[in-house]
């Protein structure tokens, strides 16, 4: 979930994000987990078949010793929500804000938008090409 919506709630076999430790899958009776979320593809392999994917413009990541698992992201869609001419201005963007950036924390923040720029960009392109296939 994000702070504007719940974007998936319900059984799951397992979900696979990136976070701080590299790219991390949980699955039932996994060790509970808190891990820091890198802007991403989240994907739920659904416990009766199928995945859903989403992009997670960063957060945390939390899984329970109930078997519950948590997303709360800063920023989240469904990858059909992508906008990928959106995201090319966004990157177009912060990458202008790299080179006008006058500290580090500008950098820093230009270059956080940058990755979730890219993040985007790429979930779009891998959903045009999967239903492309279809």
């Amino acid at each position: 979930m994000s702070a504007e919506r719940e974007l998936y709630s319900g059984e799951a076999a397992a979900l696979t994000a990136p976070t701080e430790l590299g790219e991390v899958t949980v699955m039932a009776n996994h060790i509970p987990l808190v891990a820091n979320l890198h802007a991403g593809e989240l994907t739920i392999q659904k416990a009766g078949g199928g995945n859903d994917y989403l992009f997670a413009g960063g957060g945390v990541l939390e899984f329970t010793p109930e078997n519950e698992c948590r997303v709360l992201a800063d920023a989240a869609e469904r990858v059909e929500e992508i906008d990928a001419k959106r995201a090319e201005a966004a990157r177009e963007r912060a990458q202008k804000a790299i080179e006008e950036a006058e500290s580090e924390p500008e950098v820093a923040e230009a270059q956080a938008a940058l990755l979730r720029a890219l993040a985007r960009l790429r979930i779009a392109e891998k959903n045009r090409k999967l239903r492309g296939r279809h």
